[in-house]
């Protein structure tokens, strides 16, 4: 929950390298989900995890799944905010009865939605 909170603090200041790190790590955290109903497509869902894998590693990984050094990469305000409503759909998925302020404010003013159930 924290790894959120911060990731969406970070977000809303225009650090969206921390971010981005931070909605990837809160992910990695949570309990593996099966056929969770994710806000992305497969190819958004495949740019956001280059975008995590960069930031961790430095690297991204090829069509081949080789893991090659790259020095810098384009890191789009839509991709982070998409991580971010990754993380609190998750959340919300493995821990519904815990909702916060937070998560709901992130859904109400970045993506137009909220999950009231």
């Amino acid at each position: 929950m924290r790894q959120i909170h911060a990731a969406i603090e970070h977000f809303d200041r225009g650090d969206f390298e921390c971010a981005a790190t931070l909605a990837a790590a809160a992910c990695g955290m949570l309990p593996a989900i099966d056929n969770a109903p994710l806000p992305a497509s497969e190819a958004r869902s495949a740019r956001i995890e280059s975008v995590g894998h960069w930031l961790a590693h430095g690297t991204i990984l090829d069509r081949t799944g080789n893991s090659r050094r790259k020095e810098s990469i384009v890191i789009r305000t839509a991709d982070v905010g998409i991580a971010i409503h990754v993380a609190v759909t998750l959340f919300d998925i493995a821990f519904p009865d815990q909702k916060t302020p937070q998560m709901i404010g992130f859904r109400l003013d970045h993506c137009g939605l909220v999950s009231v159930t």
